[in-house]
């Protein structure tokens, strides 16, 4: 009996070019932190008044400036018996990476008053001032000081697909400032790597609006007084496609951590 060999198949150029204009690029991204816990966000405020609502859920992600999406690996055990002279691995345990960001540092030093003061909440469990003498190292429950929800989201401007990868229960597990040197000048950075207890990757959804798919909710003219929406058809579509958004956007404001100011704008206005 012969054995039919099989070789690579010709393509032609035109064939494969088009693969390669579709390729992602690693410049557009955005990192979110969403639902701190309560005195977690006290503290840091208290701490650092300067570091508010806005700055937090809003600003601080725009300030990252590298990072890796996440992996994870599989710890393994290995069987020998089974077959004759063969052994197998079998998965037992998903093991996730930690996740690095290098944050630039405003001028307010706003980033690094956020992530030493978070540090600072995790052990302060036991209520004293830290100059005191009789301060002592307590851990906070972990309840109290991760974040049960911190998001990455990538996305492609040309043709506006996302990915979001959930960080679920993430705290700072290690901060390393930049050196800084009279040598030369340059951007203070931030390196902060998180432990968490899992990630989860969203499905990838489209963000590309169309007429027939705006709300009031993106809508800066008002609603009723947008030039995009005056034709019957316009408006009839408009009206059906608010009424589902009014039950999202009420799931959304309920959730911990995120409130109306919290609710992300429209997709023109956060890509532009």
């Amino acid at each position: 009996m012969s054995i039919r060999r099989s070789y690579p198949r010709p393509r032609k150029t035109s064939d494969i070019l088009p693969l390669f204009s579709k390729v992602a690029t690693t410049s557009h991204y955005e990192l979110f932190f969403q639902a701190l816990p309560t005195k977690l966000l006290g503290h840091i405020q208290y701490k650092e008044p300067l570091c508010s609502r806005n700055f937090i859920f809003r600003e601080l992600g725009l300030l990252c400036r590298s990072t890796a999406l996440p992996g994870a690996t599989f710890a393994t055990a290995q069987v020998n018996g089974h077959y004759m002279g063969r052994t197998e691995k079998f998965a037992h345990t998903r093991l996730y990476s930690d996740a690095s960001f290098t944050f630039a540092v405003d001028n307010e030093y706003k980033v690094l008053s956020f992530f030493n003061f978070w540090q600072e909440f995790i052990e302060n469990g036991s209520g004293e001032e830290r100059q005191k003498k009789a301060f002592y190292s307590r851990m906070q429950y972990p309840v109290e000081y991760k974040a049960s929800t911190m998001r990455l989201q990538k996305f492609d401007k040309d043709h506006f697909r996302t990915l979001d990868y959930t960080f679920v229960n993430a705290f700072p597990l290690n901060v390393i400032p930049s050196a800084v040197s009279y040598d030369g000048s340059r951007v203070l950075e931030v390196t902060v790597t998180f432990a968490y207890d899992r990630f989860v990757i969203g499905k990838f959804l489209s963000t590309e609006k169309t007429e027939k798919q705006l709300t009031k909710f993106d809508n800066p003219y008002g609603v009723g007084n947008d030039p995009r929406l005056r034709t019957p058809e316009a408006r009839r579509t408009q009206q059906e496609t608010t009424s589902g958004f009014d039950e999202y956007a009420s799931q959304v404001i309920n959730e911990p951590g995120i409130g109306a100011n919290d609710l992300p704008k429209s997709v023109d206005q956060g890509f532009a």
